[in-house]
């Protein structure tokens, strides 16, 4: 089966198994990225426990051990112990195999390689993904394969990780704590890592089972969040903590069982960092005004950036910035830690946070708000959605509106501001307003979405409904 296009995005390589993904493209793709990074001799792989997984790993694994590589596989672990492995142990790159927060049968790879002279890049993404593929595609058209050299080993870098976190993190009270790893790749190792820095922990949903059967592991949905809070109360725990599948994101419950969303998360984080080293904070486009407002306040310079970790990350290194993150729960450390998505990190450092407050709700109630909307998903094809931002963009340069357009299109309003831009993993234009009170959201939302729909976004009854409309 021929290597599909479609499955190498902006950041990474996903699709569905085995149509779209499967052993063959993960083959040729790992060959090709041998060939592309020649400097690689020791590499890292690592998977979710989809069950599509271990043989996507070990065809991967054949694809390295042809060209030479020592492999050091760490079986079913999370992106913070791919990450850790690569960083701390020194290893050249590696493979992450992972279909993230998707559904069970989805997949995907994320490669990644170190810097040398030559190669500027780490994790591969855009352009280089894009030659990465075209090289992938000529190599399965010429049927090149190979005789193994390289030697593969086990490695399970737990113990160290945890010791090495927990030298960074210091948490001033015993918390109790619900971890809910959803069957996903984290497992128990968050609940190992709280129990050494003092806390008492418990953990839902630890067994690996790629079919999910509890729930999604997405900390981003709503009935993800809910789950957690209602363990917490029954748990009479200071917080909880869920996880999705690889590890990159936490979303986090306070005592109440109510879930911070994503602006307040990032909030808390930020201001954390602030604190100890004035700089710039990088954040993604949806961010609130009242983020971007308390950041100013405290000293901070905002920035915005293009919404995908990889992306802050990336701006994070480029501007020294001392604090980065998304509201979807990506977060970068670069005072703390190694510049990896790492949730379980950021889960140590939320509680350490949470445990130098009296009443951790109550402080999480005093951060300010504004009146924001839901994201709305306006389904648009791949090959169309980004020449409808473009038009987009080109409307309001040539009517004199104040905008963003770092990634999409963000319109300041007096009052407020409106956001579209394009899914990086999805045929869809995501779109969120916020206003100053919540007429002013109306308001805002009413005059975007005319703007939306008459540049082209597909913007439909069902739409406004959504939004209350």
């Amino acid at each position: 089966m021929a290597i599909k296009d479609n499955i190498f995005r902006g950041y990474d390589i996903r699709g569905t198994y085995p149509d779209e993904l499967n052993e063959n493209a993960v083959y040729y793709a790992t060959k090709a990225f041998c060939e592309l990074y020649p400097h690689m001799k020791r590499v890292i792989i690592a998977r979710d426990p989809r069950l599509s997984s271990p043989a996507l790993a070990e065809a991967a694994t054949k694809a390295f051990l042809e060209h030479g590589k020592e492999v050091a596989d760490l079986d079913i672990a999370p992106d913070p112990l791919w990450y850790f492995s690569i960083f701390h142990y020194g290893y050249d790159g590696g493979l992450m195999i992972t279909g993230s927060h998707n559904p069970p049968e989805h997949n995907g790879l994320t490669y990644h390689a170190r810097q040398t002279a030559d190669v500027a890049s780490e994790e591969l993404m855009g352009e280089a993904l894009q030659e990465l593929r075209r090289h992938a595609q000529k190599l399965e058209a010429e049927g090149k394969t190979g005789v193994p050299s390289g030697k593969a080993i086990k490695l399970d870098p737990s113990d160290e990780y945890i010791e090495y976190v927990a030298s960074k993190i210091k948490i001033d009270r015993p918390l109790k704590i619900v971890l809910d790893t959803g069957n996903g790749a984290c497992g128990y190792l968050p609940e190992r890592l709280f129990k050494r820095l003092g806390c008492e922990a418990m953990t839902v949903n630890g067994e690996f089972d790629g079919t999910f059967p509890n729930h999604l592991p997405d900390p981003y949905l709503p009935e993800t969040r809910k789950f957690l809070g209602e363990k917490v109360l029954e748990a009479g725990a200071d917080m909880g903590f869920a996880y999705d599948t690889d590890g990159d994101r936490v979303a986090i419950s306070d005592s109440r069982g109510r879930s911070a969303n994503g602006d307040d998360t990032l909030l808390i984080l930020a201001r954390e960092a602030v604190a100890r080293k004035k700089g710039t904070v990088v954040h993604c486009m949806r961010a609130s005004k009242a983020f971007i407002d308390d950041m100013k306040q405290m000293g901070a310079t905002p920035m915005f950036s293009v919404s995908h970790h990889n992306a802050i990350r990336a701006n994070v290194k480029k501007h020294s910035a001392v604090f980065g993150g998304e509201i979807t729960f990506h977060y970068a450390f670069p005072l703390d830690y190694y510049l990896v998505d790492d949730a379980v990190f950021a889960s140590a450092k939320l509680a350490q946070v949470a445990a130098g407050h009296d009443d951790f709700a109550a402080y999480v109630d005093s951060l300010p708000h504004y009146c924001a909307s839901p994201e709305l998903n306006v389904a648009c094809a791949d090959d169309v959605k980004f020449g409808v931002i473009e038009n987009l963009q080109k409307y309001l340069r040539d009517n004199s509106y104040d905008f963003i357009d770092v990634d999409g299109a963000r319109i300041n309003f007096a009052d407020g501001w409106a956001l579209a831009r394009c899914s990086n993993t999805a045929p869809v234009i995501k779109c969120k307003f916020e206003g100053d009170t919540p007429e002013a959201l109306k308001d805002i939302e009413q005059k975007s979405l005319k703007i939306f729909n008459d540049c082209g976004v597909p913007i439909t009854g069902k739409d406004y409904k959504f939004l209350g409309l």
